[in-house]
């Protein structure tokens, strides 16, 4: 149960230190003296998003606070999931920071806002006054449903078995998509594959050497006669630059044992000497080479243009770049059959997980249904208890026949207060005040299933007054027999009922205006009652409406 409330710096609070007992507790006010202010101060404990708004003193960050006592070991497993040491008295911690940072503790232990959320919906279960629109909502129902049939695990279940079966379908339908665009273009990149492969591309310098070769063809004779006269020049039998250079030779040779350098020049001569002679052999081959032959220049410049054209198709520099483009064609038709392999695979735990899924849905359906009749009685047993005699609450399954995010389940709950009136859906039928009693009837039933220590209504009975009011607080009260309970009320007749009474109260000094809050005494509380019968302007007759009030809850 909720034991103590501190809210500090938050809106019109500057400090507030609240305690709670076990039971039925009250909490009053007039308009506009902050009720909602607490209330949204407990709902930053239950996760909600903030911001620096909410701080007054723009100087100190806001903390709100709870402490909660004696916890059942059942919650125990939310706080090993988050690596939480488990204590039976817990504290709830939530900081703004004037720069907007925002923490959050369990038990000193910093969390995130969906582990504070997780955490806290265990321990409050806090009904705004616009909960009554989430009867509209599928999801809220079948929340309903499985906290009433005790489901709520399987359902988790169901939602991880369901996630991972709409995975599996996208990604199923993506690599499918992806296999349709790469069928459509294998044809292109086949044919600009095997054109690169018809070529037959050598290594990296093959075409700069077919281009010498195409020059050398395309002028051989000119070449060829160059070369002989070259080769005559420097060889010749008779005067030639290597008979010269022999002669040289063996004239520098006799000077040996007379001029010092001799033996260096003629060294030097002899390597002039080899070296022409490797020029005559290399311009000879060279001039055998030189012949005219039209079929092999063809030949080779047909290579030079197929080479060249790949290369501008492709928008490669070189041949080496071809080949990598070559690769990129092959590895991308290689990638529809391993798309393939992998769409088999898929479509292979798709079915496995669909199987899986449905035999969850069907249990999950079947255990939902068979806690439908119980659940329609003790609805339409509390909602004649609250006045509504010929009250009629029914739950309509329209199963679907693929399962969905909820199952196979799809549903609705119907409502009518009067004999006259067919059973329909509560969200196009029922008034205010209907929805009122019809909310407070849901949370008594599964009060006891949620196993959730603390309730608290905000105003749950807007829309009603009178008799209807006194049998609403007598529920409440009977409820928080097992539970602690707090309600948010303008009724008097609900105010009566509590065991604890607090009010909420609005001062002001030269600066600001302030919101606080009280328990009330025996005697503030018999006035307080009053007021709420009849105004600021205590009566007798309100003040003796009052004791017969707070007499009946006695």
């Amino acid at each position: 149960m909720l034991k103590s409330l501190s809210i500090k710096n938050y809106l019109l609070i500057d400090s507030i230190d609240l305690n709670f007992e076990q039971g039925f507790s009250v909490i009053t006010g007039e308009t506009g003296a902050g009720k909602s202010i607490i209330l949204g101060a407990v709902s930053l404990l239950l996760g909600k998003r903030s911001d620096t708004e909410i701080i007054f003193d723009k100087n100190k960050k806001c903390i709100i606070e709870a402490i909660f006592e004696n916890l059942s070991s059942s919650i125990r497993v939310l706080f090993e999931d988050n690596d939480i040491d488990f204590e039976s008295n817990t504290i709830l911690r939530r900081e703004i920071h004037p720069e907007g940072k925002s923490r959050a503790f369990v038990n000193d232990t910093p969390v995130n806002l969906t582990v504070l959320k997780h955490i806290g919906e265990n321990l409050i279960d806090l009904h705004s006054q616009h909960e009554n629109l989430a009867l509209g909502l599928m999801s809220y129902r079948t929340e309903i449903i499985d906290i009433a049939a005790n489901t709520t695990e399987l359902y988790l279940t169901y939602q991880e078995k369901y996630k991972e079966y709409s995975n599996l379908n996208s990604e199923l339908k993506s690599q499918r998509e992806k296999l349709a665009k790469l069928l459509k273009e294998t044809d292109y990149f086949k044919f600009q594959a095997e054109q690169i492969e018809i070529a037959q591309l050598g290594d990296e310098n093959e075409l700069e050497y077919l281009e010498e070769q195409s020059l050398l063809l395309e002028n051989a004779t000119e070449i060829k006669a160059s070369l002989v006269n070259v080769i005559q020049t420097l060889g010749a039998e008779q005067v030639s630059a290597e008979t010269m250079l022999l002669e040289a030779k063996s004239i520098i040779s006799k000077l040996s044992s007379k001029y010092k350098q001799a033996e260096s020049i003629s060294n030097r001569l002899n390597s002039v000497i080899i070296e022409v002679r490797d020029i005559i052999a290399y311009l000879s081959d060279d001039a055998e080479k030189a012949e005219t032959n039209p079929a092999m220049l063809e030949t080779i410049n047909s290579r030079i243009d197929l080479i060249n054209k790949l290369l501008i198709k492709h928008q490669a520099k070189s041949i080496e770049e071809l080949k990598i483009k070559h690769e990129e064609f092959r590895k991308y038709l290689n990638n529809a059959d391993e798309i393939e392999t992998l769409i088999e695979k898929l479509t292979q735990a798709k079915e496995k997980s669909y199987q899986e899924l449905k035999s969850i849905a069907k249990e999950l359906s079947n255990k939902r249904v068979a806690s439908f009749k119980t659940l329609e009685s003790k609805m339409t047993g509390i909602l004649k208890e609250l006045g509504m005699i010929h009250a009629v609450f029914q739950i309509h399954n329209n199963l679907s026949t693929e399962p969905d995010i909820q199952g196979y389940d799809n549903l609705s709950f119907l409502f009518s207060a009067n004999k006259s009136v067919a059973p329909a859906p509560i969200e196009k039928i029922a008034s205010g005040g209907e929805y009122s009693r019809l909310m407070l009837a849901m949370k008594s039933v599964v009060a006891e299933a949620a196993e959730i220590p603390t309730i608290i209504f905000d105003e749950i009975d807007t829309g009603v007054s009178g008799e209807i009011a006194s049998k609403m607080s007598k529920i409440m009260k009977n409820l928080a027999e097992g539970f602690q309970v707090i309600s948010i009320t303008h009724l008097p007749q609900i105010a009566a009922m509590g065991k604890y009474h607090y009010k909420v109260y609005k001062h002001t000094d030269k600066t600001r205006s302030y919101t606080n809050i009280k328990l009330l005494t025996k005697d503030d509380r018999l006035n307080e009652i009053a007021s709420m019968i009849s105004g600021e302007e205590l009566s007798i007759q309100a003040i003796e409406n009052a004791k017969i009030l707070l007499k009946e809850q006695n």
